[in-house]
């Protein structure tokens, strides 16, 4: 325990000290709270988007079986590679409890045949079919991937948090308890000693005093 000179001064210091800690403690006790409800809506939301990419996917990929098997393969890499595009994604910032979580709307990735590039005439069916349900399945993997960070990044904060409250209830809190104390028992013993020798003062001056 590190010895603090025990004066006044240093204890109301030190009480001040301790107050503040726990009012730190509340404090990063509501923000953990918050955290923890925003995380677990997190969780929720990406766990239904994962289950609908999960059933997008398949009825992707059966599209996509049967269309190998009346076009052939050539063909389906002649249109992926004539349907290959930039995304664009609007990605917006929001600030839950200091911690800054990416936000992308319900992003729309399906194009209207006639905006694919190729001509909706010569174009099998079947190559459209796959074509729209992909871009479905790629926009809801663009969403789900900024809610994942968001909950990655809350989950990050949720365990600073926490260390940060046992530290501080944990190390902090009993080391300034420890000092207190300290001060208080040394405040209170240099008291009776001079209450003692102020009582022995007293006396003497009153046998001086009789002997006059």
């Amino acid at each position: 325990m590190n010895q603090t000179s025990p004066t006044r001064l240093n204890l109301l210091s030190l009480k001040i000290r301790h107050g503040l800690a726990k009012d730190g403690v509340r404090m990063l006790r509501s923000k953990r709270e918050v955290l923890v409800r925003e995380f677990f809506v997190s969780m929720k939301d990406v766990a239904e988007v994962r289950d609908i990419i999960e059933k997008k996917l398949d009825n992707a990929f059966t599209s996509i079986t049967l269309a190998r098997v009346f076009l052939g393969d050539d063909i389906l890499k002649s249109s992926a590679y004539a349907y290959k595009r930039d995304i664009d994604v609007n990605i917006k910032s929001k600030n839950v409890m200091g911690v800054i979580v990416p936000e992308i709307e319900d992003v729309n990735l399906k194009r209207a045949i006639d905006a694919r590039g190729t001509s909706p005439i010569s174009e099998p069916y079947r190559i459209n079919e796959v074509t729209e349900k992909f871009e479905d399945v790629l926009g809801s993997i663009v969403s789900v991937a900024s809610k994942e960070i968001r909950l990655k990044r809350l989950g990050s904060e949720i365990q600073t948090t926490s260390r940060r409250i046992n530290a501080l209830e944990e190390i902090l809190i009993p080391s300034l308890t420890k000092r207190i104390k300290y001060i208080q028992r040394m405040l209170e013993e240099k008291e009776r000693e001079g209450i003692f020798r102020l009582k022995r003062f007293k006396e003497r001056r009153k046998k001086v005093e009789m002997t006059i």
